[in-house]
């Protein structure tokens, strides 16, 4: 019998205090059934592709090239456009393994099925075409420490400590932050294991704050912000209360 694969589920935090220690030690003590013990150091890093214009991230697709335990692969992840209390951890697609110095210009037909199979549904752009125009644009860079974490009912996750530094590779700005980041297995059966490690980060660990951003979105909060609205185009006080007020002569008008 072929057993079935489910894809991981991946959870960031951002790390508002840099307590790695105290963090592990809080845990210990929530997860009396779990075992917490550090694996190694490690690296990662990951260059995200578009074209010039952007037409893959507005497409919902994010094409990316990832080192990660010296290997070099390509994947894909869904953008999600819903707001983000309702959103799950991102889905990724592992599609092949590269070597160092390729893009995935150098693969545009398996890149382009690879995406279709993934995304199951027809797009309107000649993939083909915009794969082979991708040129890297954002670099991250992970140092870190691994711990594996480990139930007694056979679940086996990973928590990772790390110091990221985000770069956009346009125009050459350079941002760091520290984080966190859980990894569990997503088989069905460890929907509780799942659900009890969250659930003490959030009670125990407030140093930890999650956002369900991928790393594409933090890449693009981080270092393409948002214009701010100028001021002169914000409605006044006075106006947001007129507003309010004629909401309200509305409503009790119509009852």
């Amino acid at each position: 019998m072929e057993k079935t694969s489910y894809p991981q589920k991946k959870i960031h935090y951002a790390m508002i205090r840099n307590n790695e220690n105290e963090i592990i030690s809080k845990l210990d003590n929530a997860l009396g059934f779990y075992r917490i013990y550090f694996e190694k150091k490690i690296k990662g890093q990951e260059t995200i592709y578009d074209t010039p214009n952007h037409l893959l991230s507005s497409a919902g697709i994010v094409l990316s090239k990832q080192y990660e335990d010296g290997v070099f692969s390509f994947k894909v992840r869904k953008l999600s456009y819903l707001p983000t209390e309702f959103r799950k951890p991102s889905e990724k697609f592992y599609l092949s393994k590269c070597k160092r110095n390729e893009a995935p210009k150098d693969y545009p037909l398996q890149i382009a099925d690879a995406i279709n199979n993934a995304f199951s549904n027809i797009f309107t752009i000649d993939l083909v075409d915009v794969v082979k125009q991708t040129i890297p644009i954002y670099e991250i860079k992970i140092v870190g420490n691994l711990y594996t974490l480990a139930s007694g009912g056979g679940m086996k996750g990973q928590l990772v400590f790390e110091k990221a530094t985000y770069k956009d590779l346009v125009v050459g700005k350079k941002v760091k932050c520290r984080g966190a980041t859980v990894t569990f297995p997503g088989d069905p059966r460890f929907e509780k294991d799942y659900a009890e490690v969250v659930d003490a980060i959030e009670h125990r660990c407030k140093e930890l704050l999650m956002f369900k951003e991928s790393r594409f979105e933090i890449a693009q909060r981080l270092l393409r912000p948002k214009p701010a609205q100028p001021k002169a185009e914000r409605p006044s006080k006075k106006v947001k209360k007129s507003k309010k007020q004629n909401l309200e002569q509305s409503e009790n008008a119509e009852t």
